[in-house]
């Protein structure tokens, strides 16, 4: 009995620690761009900055309302072909707050699923 209630606490510590690591979120691997006159294969999004440019200019036209006081930050997550931009904030337990999101490609720029946060 005493051997198996040793085992069982060392699985358990071993479920303890591991849980306990943090987790590093990988951006998704981004397919090479196709080759176009000028710079084959380069990106026309290849960083944030470009990125949040572009969320800028269509936040000024589309959302002019934005809450641009609570949500101060433009954010832009790496998901591999895309960026993944919205407003953010640096306030703990704050998250949507009915803010523009969408995704902009990195090879052609095409902007799509444009939404509000909830």
């Amino acid at each position: 009995m005493n051997s198996l209630f040793q085992r069982t606490a060392a699985v358990m510590a071993l479920l303890m620690v591991a849980a306990a690591q943090p987790h590093v979120a990988k951006a998704a691997e981004a397919r090479p761009c196709p080759p176009r006159w000028g710079e084959p294969g380069k990106p026309l999004v290849p960083d944030v900055e470009t990125a949040r440019s572009i969320f800028l200019a269509v936040e000024k036209r589309f959302h002019p309302a934005a809450d641009v006081k609570n949500f101060p930050l433009i954010m832009a997550n790496d998901e591999g072909d895309s960026w993944a931009v919205f407003r953010g904030t640096t306030k703990p337990g704050t998250m949507g707050g009915g803010q523009l999101e969408m995704r902009v490609a990195k090879c052609n720029g095409a902007i799509s699923d444009v939404h509000f946060s909830k």
